[in-house]
């Protein structure tokens, strides 16, 4: 039986919400540049190359706000010669370090001078790096809680991990501890999400118990895995356990993911790494309805893909941590690194970040071509006077109909009002298009009943639907 769908908007990437398609096929669509220019590069003394990590729209502020990471070759340098450490990766002088930067159209930005570093940008530099880190931004939490850091770092030789410092402000860091709240070594982005409906925080890294076969005789095995750990309180983690492997359609290697909630679902970039044969990092989008199990696309389509060669980004590109939803659109900054293959890293590379752009709710959606596609959602209450789509049409239409679940029928029990003869046809473009019947969007009389919504569709898009 069908447990009955929550009211809310409802993404079509996977059939949680459907109950069944006829001649519909999913596309993944990618995100366009916008603008074609970058929008962030390196162009302060203590800056060879940046990285875009989080970035908000602060309603309060009406501010684009930046957190981003900055790399100094130079110090980089310093620190190995110093040999205060085996591989040079502990201690001052710090080569990498968190900075923010502010925007008032998130396209042009301003690295605004702090009272962190005197003269610079720079709000934390952690105890050896600020890399591999992602910032949680909780406007519904304590002021102390307000701004959390999850950071790959040093505190010496022996003691190193996933360390948490806290903010109230986004500028002013501080450590909770000099003991990691997970030891080891986890050389990716370390990508955190709260889950409201469990009450725990979701912390994506580098594989742990992987199949590390050959790794002490010297035979290449990365062990690139995405791993996962969760907590209550940010201080006591489960066992890391690899919840995503690299499968007969894949290359060896998951570098990293970015994972974000978006409506009742999350997302992720997965970062796929070919070091095979090419050394390239693009992007593909996957989903979870728990942040545990993830699904892809059976094509496994590029999401974001590098740049011609010899550009930079040419062999690696690789998302911000997660999308701004603004005035109706998706942003997503994407990191472009290097000219080189990720096995050619010169001692000094560059790096630029761009921006990307969505329609809302634009990550996926189901086509129908010239013959008649359909789809019938799962049986809900309708609790709303109106319901919505988020769709678009190419020279065809969309007609949809109401129907009460019946047993002597598997296509339902038309409401009468609301059949397909009746309904207004839609011809356009929209990302939130009200259904009618005859000129009436008011469904009023129907709220408590058991309803399933269905769709006929030609030469059209359907990204979403809300009830």
């Amino acid at each position: 039986m069908f447990e009955d769908l929550k009211p809310g908007k409802h993404l079509v990437f996977d059939n949680f919400s459907i109950a069944d398609t006829f001649r519909l096929r999913r596309t993944v669509h990618k995100p366009k540049r916008d603008p074609l220019r970058p929008i962030l590069v390196a162009d302060r003394p203590w800056e060879a190359a940046v990285i875009a990590g989080k970035i908000v729209f602060d309603c309060e502020k009406n501010l684009w706000r930046m957190w981003y990471v900055a790399h100094d070759h130079n110090a980089e340098k310093i620190r190995k010669s110093l040999k205060t450490s085996k591989y040079g990766n502990v201690g001052e002088p710090q080569t990498s370090f968190l900075c923010y930067a502010e925007s008032v159209d998130g396209v042009r930005w301003e690295k605004p001078c702090l009272d962190v570093y005197s003269g610079t940008n720079i709000c934390f530099k952690g105890y050896s790096d600020v890399v591999n880190s992602t910032i949680l931004y909780q406007t519904d939490r304590p002021e102390d809680e307000r701004y959390i850091l999850i950071n790959r770092d040093w505190f010496s030789d022996q003691v190193g991990g996933i360390y948490i410092a806290k903010s109230r402000d986004g500028i002013h860091w501080e450590y909770t501890d000099t003991k990691p709240v997970i030891h080891g070594e986890s050389d990716c982005n370390n990508d955190c999400v709260y889950n409201p409906e469990r009450n725990v925080y979701m912390l994506y890294m580098r594989g742990w118990h992987t199949a590390a076969v050959g790794w002490d005789n010297g035979k290449k095995n990365q062990r690139r895995r995405i791993a996962y750990s969760e907590s209550r309180d940010l201080k006591n983690w489960t066992e890391p356990q690899v919840i995503m492997s690299p499968d007969e359609l894949d290359t060896n290697d998951f570098y990293g993911i970015s994972v974000f909630r978006y409506a009742n679902a999350y997302l992720g970039l997965l970062w796929i790494f070919d070091d095979d044969i090419y050394e390239t990092i693009d992007v593909e989008l996957c989903w979870s309805r728990d942040g545990i199990k993830w699904e892809r696309h059976p094509e496994r389509p590029k999401f974001i893909e590098t740049e011609e060669k010899g550009e930079i980004g040419g062999y690696m590109v690789y998302p911000a941590q997660e999308p701004v939803i603004h005035s109706d659109n998706i942003y997503i900054y994407v990191n472009a690194h290097s000219r080189f293959p990720h096995n050619r890293q010169p001692e000094i590379w560059e790096n630029i970040v761009y921006r990307t752009k969505l329609r809302m709710d634009g990550f996926v959606s189901l086509d129908a071509g010239s013959e008649m596609g359909n789809l019938i959602t799962k049986p809900f209450i309708l609790q709303s006077d109106k319901i919505t789509i988020n769709a678009a049409t190419q020279g065809g239409y969309i007609v949809a109909e109401l129907a009460e679940p019946y047993w002597y029928d598997p296509k339902g029990k038309v409401i009468e009002g609301f059949s397909a003869k009746e309904f207004d046809v839609f011809t356009g473009d929209s990302t939130n298009h009200i259904l009618s019947w005859q000129g009436n969007s008011d469904l009023s009389r129907l709220i408590g009943k058991r309803i399933m919504l269905k769709m006929a569709m030609v030469h059209s898009q359907i990204y979403s639907f809300t009830i």
